[in-house]
């Protein structure tokens, strides 16, 4: 089982709340600190912002992403650089959401979703890449650009041989392209709700509430593995998560008076 904070939410955050957070989850035993950004009311750099935190602290660090609303080769780079200045140890997750869809004038219509996630993917593998679709064509040959290769590759390339990034989404065929692609799959916990199955490496993710229950999670998760990221606004519901949570998820045998301490 894993164990994330967040996604912490950068519309209201300073630097310094960022740092309380993530040094908090070091402290409560988080494997992860999130970001999220909002693009719809214009706050991104959320892989900026991971990348940042990544200098204040040892474990892993991810961000919640509004992707779909600029071109993929452009968020390959960023997420190439974010993962060589955090030292390898980047996590995406990507959020299509309509609202900042429409800030940024992106399309909305499923086709130029799933071509976006193509030359994601695509790009992110490190393969010299060509792809022709009805919104992105790569490399994309403008008259005034020529001559130019017939094929790209992402440079400089990720730090991580796999940069490991969910999908959020509750749409089947979405998942499913999104799991033939390599992607993870994340959801929003609910009482009652399974963990996603798993995406190669990358299990099944849930985005809890910060009042949520061990036993919940282990219900949720069953016989499989899972990743929990939990919401939390303070250094002091960091640590009670901490508590309540790592322990139990971890070795689901312990004993209740050692997590009670």
């Amino acid at each position: 089982m894993r164990l994330g904070l967040g996604p912490i939410a950068l519309e209201m955050a300073t630097r310094t709340q960022l740092e309380s957070l993530a040094g908090a989850a070091v402290a409560a035993s988080f494997d992860a600190v999130w970001v999220a950004e909002s693009r719809a009311e214009g706050v991104g750099g959320g892989l900026a912002a991971a990348a940042m935190l990544a200098q204040a602290v040892p474990i892993r660090v991810g961000a919640a992403v509004d992707a779909g609303l600029y071109h993929p080769l452009y968020l390959a780079e960023d997420i190439a650089i974010a993962d060589l200045t955090s030292g390898g140890r980047i996590e995406g997750l990507l959020r299509h959401a309509d609202v900042a869809a429409s800030r940024y004038e992106a399309p909305t219509e499923r086709a130029w979703w799933e071509e976006f996630l193509n030359v994601l993917a695509g790009a992110l593998s490190g393969a010299h890449i060509q792809f022709d679709g009805a919104h992105l064509r790569v490399p994309a040959r403008i008259e005034a650009n020529q001559p130019a290769p017939e094929r790209l590759a992402l440079n400089p390339r990720p730090a991580q041989p796999a940069v490991p990034i969910w999908v959020e989404s509750t749409e089947t065929g979405l998942e499913h392209l999104a799991r033939d692609l390599g992607f993870g799959i994340a959801n929003h916990f609910q009482r009652g709700s399974s963990v996603p199955a798993a995406t190669g490496r990358w299990p099944g993710m849930l985005l809890c509430p910060g009042d949520v229950q061990a036993n919940a999670l282990l219900v949720a998760a069953g016989e499989s593995a899972g990743y929990f990221v939990i919401a939390a606004e303070s250094p002091e519901e960091v640590a009670d998560a901490g508590r309540r949570l790592a322990g139990p998820l971890r070795m689901p045998d312990l004993p209740a008076w050692i997590t009670s301490q």
